[in-house]
């Protein structure tokens, strides 16, 4: 399979789940490229190296520095699109990656996954970035929302903040709930949810 074909198949499943979850599809889809070796070593669908039940493998951590081999459980996939959402899922799930969601700079979510012990290797932020610049994926994360237009969180921060204070002085319970789902749809559209 050419890099090209493998990208064009984690595309769509990444840019999905970057509009569900706030993870970049340029980091996600670099992440798999590394950790996978563009797909050539994705033993059970497993493009992420996730650890967990599944099959006994042999991998390599780097620990205080140094290089050690070990035998770990990794988790198994029926196909990559489930590697994929397994991998946003644990992103979005795990308290320690809150950094990585909803930051639209690739470098700083490369790094943030890095700080959060994503992975052992040292180099791993490099890494990413040299794969995100390499093989352009920064075109994944400009992706056209259903609406046409996605909000940035500045913008409806400041929205929100003039319909609660809309909320608060009025007594009248259907304005009430109208202006509470108006600031819940504009959370959605600029990704806070």
């Amino acid at each position: 399979m050419s890099k090209e074909s493998f990208i064009d198949q984690l595309a769509p499943a990444a840019q999905a789940d970057m509009r569900e979850f706030g993870i970049l599809a340029s980091v996600t889809i670099a992440q798999a490229i590394l950790e996978s070796g563009w797909g050539r070593s994705a033993p059970g669908n497993n493009l992420f190296g996730i650890k967990g039940r599944g099959q006994q493998q042999v991998t390599q951590e780097s620990i205080k520095g140094k290089w050690i081999q070990i035998v770990d459980g990794f988790r198994v996939y029926d196909n990559w699109r489930d590697s994929v959402r397994e991998h946003s899922l644990l992103l979005a799930h795990n308290p320690r990656y809150a950094n990585v969601l909803h930051e639209r700079d690739y470098r700083c979510a490369s790094q943030e996954l890095q700080c959060a012990g994503y992975a052992t290797e040292p180099q791993y932020t490099d890494k990413l970035i040299r794969i995100i610049e390499g093989s352009e994926l920064t075109c994944f994360d400009q992706i056209e929302e259903k609406r046409g237009y996605m909000m940035s969180s500045d913008d409806a921060y400041k929205i929100i903040n003039f319909l609660s204070a809309a909320w608060m002085s009025t007594e009248d319970v259907e304005a009430r709930v109208e202006l509470h789902h108006l600031a819940d749809e504009l959370r959605k559209a600029s990704g806070q949810q």
